[in-house]
């Protein structure tokens, strides 16, 4: 039977260790859940890099299980057809002697870990597609998924999960009030739904309630909201899992209000039996949060910085032994010292958790991970070979490109999962030894963990007498500033409002009768951001500078997922700069209605451009781009060629000197000033 307890407590702080019971056995925790994509096309050798990884984490003895998007399927290339045959059986079965990637691949371990599959809420936002169902009032689709908990529990339970987050309605940073308090309400229905709904289930799966809220006041009501509607159901649940943090990973003090918040709602005689999930968090501030209570998290960053070629380097070794320069504790403060560094294997609390590129392995790596055993005997000459100078095989044609990327994964895991075992560790030894390690962690500077240790003493008064107990006293706040600090601690993301509630209708370039083409002499098509204006976008930026010699000679034009062509001069406006929207493959109608915009501007104005270019890489708009292009009759998409559809090949330097290039032969360089 699923089920949360708590195992044994850490006197110092809220960290303790427990247990997630499940039928595919028992989840230790603090647990790190890396994001596994199962579904990477039509059978289980599909999904390249994860195709690899998986069968690398199958075999992971430290491997506690994974977490799986429920609608990660719109990833890829997946007919209705293919899910249907993926939703035939569960996923372990799918996953059991399954055939290796490549002949001579190793026969891969069975996966036989608790699966957590989480509601896929956020790729359902503002869905055109999986929107209400026909009893509802809304379409049928060819999927056969729609938004409501009676239609997503069915999806896990296909899926055969051990865990599941209910549908929760995510909520964006600013996203203005009235939404927000309607996407919190509807997210408590939806748990109470689900409940109601496995309660005639003889063997169900764990239960973790999906939460959200950007302040510890949001998310404090939100638990005790849930808690005093969910009095009269019998189905018991195991937490609750708090969403909507990924965009707020970077700001590591409301990390600390919100899990302080979610916390402090829990009545003390529930406290051992829920456990506390953070989605999208992993690394460098799990030993914190874990001090603070949470139990449990997930993260996608561990394969993103691998598909960057990256290599997490938490550059682990301080003699605990010179931790300070010779201070006495009764007269000096030990947040005032730094650390005479040196390098063992005996302590971590300086970790740096940097990156570097795997043309840059430092000559001295000692990783003794399983993933960089692995490519010792490969040798890291042949990863740097094939990485870099080669289209995708080794000279030998035994490895691809996606083994490596797939083995940098793993290291990267590896690493995330060592900082958890480690963690784990030092709350079973007790006597205050993870305060310790992260007030360490906080002394030396860490991530802003020091910030954040001293945020959460703003609330948390008796862990501020702990760390001055232990010396620690100015990494505490101090009582008669405390109350200001607490009046402080709501920082927005940034100035910008959202909303969910704009439609296509907001915004029309065509309609609008103050828009003029000037004297620019290239249209330049991109594909649309999340950071908004567009222009100030990461994406936006590098085609910036590596145009800039062209810049008064092009005209910008943005493809919106919401609006279609958004010419940068009206970047600005509330409506462009206000809305949330995820243009996926699945949403046909909207993709249509986006390629028909642009086309329809292209007749209207297109023919007052010398040339017309589009640089798009990600597969969904990359389409719109060419099938508009090619209805118009005119433009080239950029690059020709490349390597992959993929967000991450928009970088590519080859590939936007190819635009470059472009550029330069349809147009004469502009003289300096």
């Amino acid at each position: 039977m699923a089920s949360f307890e708590t195992d044994t407590t850490d006197d110092a702080g809220n960290a303790r260790r427990g247990t997630i019971h499940t039928p595919h056995g028992d989840v230790q925790t603090p647990a790190f859940f890396p994001v596994v994509n199962f579904i990477g096309g039509p059978n289980e050798k599909s999904g390249g890099i994860w195709s690899r990884l998986r069968n690398h984490l199958f075999g992971e003895p430290e491997f506690q299980g994974a977490m799986f998007q429920a609608m990660s399927f719109l990833d890829f290339n997946i007919t209705p057809e293919s899910l249907e045959n993926w939703r035939s059986k569960p996923i372990h079965n799918h996953f059991t002697d399954h055939k290796p990637v490549k002949p001579y691949h190793s026969q891969p371990e069975n996966f036989t870990k608790p699966l957590f599959v989480d509601s896929g809420g956020f790729k359902l936002l503002n869905s055109d597609t999986f929107g209400d169902p026909p009893t509802e009032g809304g379409d049928d689709n060819e999927w056969a998924i729609y938004t409501n908990p009676e239609s997503i529990l069915d999806l896990q339970l296909d899926y055969g999960a051990d865990i599941i987050a209910t549908l929760d309605y995510p909520i964006p940073p600013n996203l203005n009030d009235e939404e927000t308090t309607q996407r919190m309400e509807d997210s408590i229905d939806s748990a109470i739904r689900c409940l109601e709904l496995l309660e005639d289930q003889s063997d169900p799966p764990a239960v973790y309630v999906a939460i959200h809220g950007h302040d510890y006041e949001t998310i404090n009501w939100y638990v005790g909201t849930f808690l005093d509607r969910a009095t009269h159901i019998d189905k018991s649940f195991e937490g609750f899992a708090i969403g909507s943090l990924v965009p707020l990973r970077t700001n590591v003090e409301m990390l600390v209000d919100i899990v302080q918040g979610a916390k402090d709602a829990i009545p003390a005689d529930r406290k051992n039996d829920l456990g506390l999930h953070l989605f999208g968090i992993s690394g460098k501030f799990t030993a914190l949060l874990t001090l603070l209570g949470a139990d449990s998290f997930d993260s996608s960053s561990y394969m993103q910085a691998a598909q960057f070629k990256k290599f997490i380097n938490r550059e682990i070794g301080v003699s605990d032994e010179k931790f300070v320069r010779n201070p006495n504790a009764s007269t000096h403060d030990l947040g005032d010292f730094g650390v005479d560094v040196d390098r063992t294997a005996d302590a971590r609390w300086v970790a740096d958790w940097s990156k570097f590129t795997a043309d840059q392995i430092p000559d001295d790596w000692g990783c003794q991970c399983p993933a960089c055993e692995h490519l010792r005997r490969i040798g890291f000459e042949q990863l740097q070979v094939t990485m870099y100078d080669s289209e995708s095989y080794d000279p030998d044609g035994k490895y691809m490109k996606s083994d490596f990327y797939a083995l940098m994964s793993y290291h990267n895991f590896c690493v995330y999962q060592d900082e958890m075992n480690y963690v784990r560790e030092l709350i079973n030894d007790g006597d205050g030894k993870l305060l310790e390690y992260v007030a360490k962690m906080a002394r030396n500077d860490v991530g802003n963990i020091k910030r954040a240790l001293k945020r959460a003493t703003v609330r948390d008064r008796e862990l501020a007498q702990q760390l001055r107990e232990r010396g620690y006293n100015r990494l505490t706040a101090d009582q008669s500033d405390a109350e200001q600090e607490r009046l402080d601690l709501d920082i927005p993301v940034d100035d910008q409002e959202i909303s969910l509630e704009h439609t296509p209708e907001d915004f029309n370039i065509l309609q609008r009768k103050d828009y003029q083409v000037g004297d620019e002499r290239v249209l330049l098509v991109l594909p649309c951001s999340q950071t908004k204006p567009y222009s100030n976008s990461r994406t936006h930026r590098v085609v910036a500078d590596a145009t800039a010699e062209w810049s008064s000679k092009i005209h910008k034009v943005t493809v919106s997922g919401m609006y279609g062509p958004v010419p940068e001069q009206y970047e600005s406006l509330s409506q462009i700069k206000s809305y949330e929207y995820v243009l996926t493959n699945a949403e046909k109608q909207r993709k249509q209605l986006v390629a028909d915009r642009l086309v329809s501007y292209l007749e209207e104005y297109g023919s007052q451009f010398d040339a017309i270019v589009g640089y798009a890489t990600s597969k969904t708009y990359r389409t719109i781009i060419e099938q508009a292009f090619s209805e118009y009759g005119n433009g080239v998409v950029l690059p020709k060629d490349p390597k992959m559809r993929a967000l991450t090949e928009h970088f590519r330097a080859t590939n936007l000197e190819e635009l470059s290039e472009h550029l330069n032969d349809v147009l004469p360089s502009t003289p300096p000033q």
